[in-house]
């Protein structure tokens, strides 16, 4: 299904880059929330979907995934994990490599031809080769029970060495050292129940217990939010003018703006993404005011849009960025002045003829929180200015009309709601 999704949105590669991916198997059952991180993107797994060469599977606090790599090596994670295919070599050659962050795992190789593989956690190293193990990892301890086979732990520098090779035994390695192997007891961590009261199969093949021990107290931290993707969303909120009519009377009343907007961000490096977006918001009336130089009326109500880059830091689910870009709009000029000092040192009236709309730029910055994979909120200030303009007005100084210096800016605060999409939530909706 993930393969459709792709193929689905080719049409959109100014959005979504292009990404050459191999796969090496598939999800064959998920339960609730399992995400795979590829090429740049995170996509909500569903069963059937391929996985790839270097993706990074998660589960949430309450999910279970379980994937068949095309050698019929198989994969079962528990909740809140973590784990990433590094290093996946096809059948006749020398087996995989799994990245193991977090959580808890039941891995089972492939039948029959028993290629050797490895799984490494931030604390051991385990050599696999043609059998059924169960691990846990935390940053700080590893947990690997064996179901049937053998396999070999050894600490992070490789120093200490432990060989499981009878059933349900285990042993446990932290930054301190590595336990002796012992047998699982009734207290002890498991994946599932096959080693705590029912004697172990000989061969369990490729399909082990589907579900984990509900019992077993996992790692519940959720693993980081990803931005990357495109949205969609709202934005309301204040613009407050920075304008000037005839260089001496100032715009600066408040008014309403609120619209539309679409974007794409990208992971560039650890936390830091970019990307871009785009919005076009209705413009309510900017109030004017009186001086010494004259009396300017409120602006005609118009439209304001951005088209810009953005650049930002992740702290998990909240969001920090600047942007920058280009900006479009009707200019904020008085639909109507008076006063000694607008046209020469006589008194003059005169009536608007015309509401241009105009380029100009923008540059900001604001805050966004996620409340769910899908959709978050955001808070952003943006100073807008367009490019300086001679409105023309019907005036009482002459018999025709009369171009008047304007310039027009200002300043939004604005609050908005942002809808993500993955490439396949896009292909469910077109299906």
């Amino acid at each position: 299904m993930r393969i459709r999704a792709i193929a689905t949105t080719t049409f959109c590669a100014f959005v979504f880059p292009a990404i050459a991916e191999e796969t090496i198997g598939s999800a064959s059952s998920i339960e609730k929330d399992v995400q795979g991180v590829s090429g740049g993107r995170s996509m909500r797994l569903s069963p059937g979907d391929a996985v790839y060469f270097d993706e990074l599977l998660t589960t949430g606090a309450s999910s279970r995934g379980k994937f068949v790599f095309s050698d019929r090596t198989n994969l079962q994670m528990g909740p809140s994990s973590r784990v990433k295919l590094d290093n996946f070599v096809y059948s006749g050659r020398s087996g995989a490599t799994f990245g193991v962050a977090k959580g808890a795992f039941r891995f089972v190789s492939a039948p029959g031809e028993h290629k050797g593989y490895e799984v490494r956690t931030p604390t051991a190293t385990i050599g696999v080769r043609g059998t059924n193990f169960g691990v846990r990892a935390t940053p700080s301890r590893t947990d690997a029970v064996l179901y049937s086979g053998a396999i070999e732990v050894c600490d992070s520098s490789g120093a200490a060495c432990r060989v499981l090779d009878k059933p349900c035994t285990f042993v446990t390695v932290t930054r301190a050292g590595m336990t002796e192997i012992k047998r699982v007891g009734k207290n002890d961590w498991s994946f599932d129940k096959t080693c705590k009261g029912a004697p172990p199969p000989a061969d369990q093949g490729a399909n082990p217990p589907p579900s984990p021990d509900p019992s077993a107290p996992p790692d519940s931290t959720e693993p980081p939010f990803n931005w990357s993707g495109p949205t969609v969303g709202f934005v309301a909120g204040a613009a407050v003018g920075n304008s000037y009519f005839a260089d001496p009377v100032p715009l600066n009343g408040s008014a309403f703006a609120g619209g539309l907007k679409i974007g794409y961000m990208l992971p560039l490096w650890a936390n830091i993404v970019a990307g871009f977006e785009t919005d076009a918001q209705y413009r309510s009336s900017i109030g004017g005011s009186t001086n010494a130089g004259g009396t300017a009326s409120g602006s005609r109500p118009g439209y304001i849009g951005t088209a810009r880059l953005k650049l930002g830091y992740a702290f998990d689910r909240i969001l920090v960025y600047g942007t920058g870009g280009l900006a479009y709009g009707h200019i904020i000029a008085p639909q109507s002045y008076s006063g000694f000092s607008v046209l020469g040192s006589a008194y003059s009236t005169g009536t608007s003829v015309d509401n241009a709309f105009l380029p100009g730029w923008s540059v900001g910055g604001g805050v966004g929180y996620a409340l769910t994979p899908n959709i978050s909120v955001s808070a952003e200030y943006l100073y807008i200015e367009l490019q300086h303009h001679y409105a023309t007005y019907a005036t009482s100084f002459s018999p025709g009309a009369v171009p008047v210096g304007d310039h027009s800016a200002m300043h939004g605060i604005r609050f908005g709601v942002n809808f993500g999409f993955s490439p396949a939530d896009l292909a469910r909706l077109v299906r």
